[in-house]
């Protein structure tokens, strides 16, 4: 029998065996123990939000009626009575300015949705204070933070994994007191301003659950120039024998001669019957303000004796503010400038004065005013226009009509008028 050597000489069997077992079970928990000390036993975690963002309703520097959309997706289950915070000022620098000290819920809203576009969405109540179906707000408009706390039951008592959750703060329209002001601009131009916002969740003993960063832009406006030629298109144009002159309620008739564009030939003129023809007027512009047409005479009617046959009506100039119906000259013996007379009316129902002030509708009916020294108008509109195509607004006829009695002197009549057509930008 060979006998025994080594540490476990002076040992039985049974002593021998036990004690390598207990060597074999240290040697077993050394090479387990490093695992262990790697890999920590994890009894709490927080974890980030997903898809978290800020979205401003403008992102112009000091813009003063700013809305704010807070979003992001949940990692961990928000309990009934859990909370969602939103720290404004996580870079310590209060960059946006609370435009009221007294922020509550009505100037929030609160929803929840399985998709990310927030289509279906479950929308919450919101309250003062957390209660069955409502979802308390309190806005610290000092600290700049904002908690959200979840109903203790009913609607909104909790919120779900995966859910993704959208809160706002003021609408963006001016004049409200419920909206963000957005800081001044810092940093060069062309480069923006960034600013940290954090959202973190909490369950119903307000320890923390879930976090995320995000940060909000301020970048300079940018100015946009450009610059378009003011136009303006003017025409006349003659009419011809029996054009129709009737439009809407100025039902002036037809035309007795035909005319040109620089020419209106009344020819012989007949007592006892008025004689009348006229021109066509167009105009186009990109005046804002549109434009206006306007007629003078440089004299009445004058033969080459020296004679008149004066401005309607009678020689009383019936002046373009109160124009009024055709009548015959009163024929007043001895009375030279009741002998005959000229005048003008005109198609153009929405007239105004040369300063845009006149009223509108005064040649209704066919009236009619005497012709001025001054420019007087015959065609307007208060925008742009197209005339020279098919916008009416840019077309009207001018009628010219005279009428003598059977003392107006003989002889040839003649006189010179001018148009002028003057945008209004």
């Amino acid at each position: 029998m060979l006998k025994k050597t080594g540490p476990f000489q002076d040992m039985t069997e049974k002593e021998s065996t036990s004690l390598r077992k207990i060597l074999f079970l240290l040697i077993a928990f050394l090479l387990i123990l490093p695992s262990f000390l790697a890999y920590p036993s994890i009894t709490a975690s927080t974890s980030n939000l997903k898809n978290a963002k800020i979205t401003l309703s403008d992102s112009l520097p000091e813009n003063s009626y700013t809305k704010h959309t807070y979003y992001f997706q949940t990692t961990t289950a928000i309990p009934a009575s859990g909370k969602i915070l939103i720290d404004l000022d996580a870079s310590g620098d209060s960059p946006f300015v609370l435009n009221t000290t007294n922020h509550t819920y009505a100037d929030m809203t609160l929803k929840y949705s399985a998709n990310a576009d927030m289509s279906s969405p479950t929308t919450c109540t919101l309250a003062a204070a957390a209660g069955v179906d409502a979802v308390g707000v309190s806005v610290d408009d000092v600290n700049y933070t904002i908690t959200l706390t979840l109903a203790s039951s009913g609607t909104c008592a909790g919120i779900t994994t995966d859910q993704y959750i959208e809160a706002t703060l003021g609408d963006g329209a001016s004049g409200g007191l419920d909206d963000v002001a957005n800081p001044a601009k810092v940093a060069a131009a062309g480069t923006a301003d960034t600013y940290l916002v954090e959202y973190e969740t909490q369950d119903d003993s307000s320890a923390t659950l879930d976090t995320a960063s995000v940060r909000a832009a301020i970048i300079d406006a940018v100015t946009i120039s450009a610059e378009v030629k003011a136009t303006l298109s003017c025409s006349v144009a003659g009419v011809a024998y029996n054009d129709s002159f009737n439009a809407l309620d100025n039902t002036y008739g037809t035309a007795g001669f035909g005319t040109t564009a620089t020419t209106i030939p009344f020819g012989v003129l007949n007592t006892g019957s008025s004689s009348q023809s006229g021109q066509l007027l167009k105009a186009s512009t990109n005046g804002s303000n549109g434009f206006y047409f306007a007629v003078k005479q440089y004299a009445d009617l004058t033969s080459d004796g020296g004679d008149t046959i004066n401005t309607f009506k009678d020689g009383v100039l019936q002046d373009n503010t109160s124009p009024a119906a055709w009548a015959a000259p009163s024929a007043s013996a001895g009375s030279v400038d009741t002998y005959g007379h000229l005048g003008y009316g005109t198609t153009d129902l929405t007239l105004d004065d040369l300063n845009g002030a006149g009223s509108n509708n005064r040649f209704t009916s066919a009236a009619f005013a005497g012709l001025s020294t001054t420019y007087e108008a015959v065609l307007s509109h208060d925008a742009a226009t197209d005339g020279t195509g098919t916008d009416t607004n840019g077309q009207a006829y001018v009628i010219y009509r005279t009428q003598i009695s059977a003392f107006q002197e003989a002889g040839i009549y003649s006189n010179t008028i001018s148009y002028l057509c003057t945008g209004r930008y």
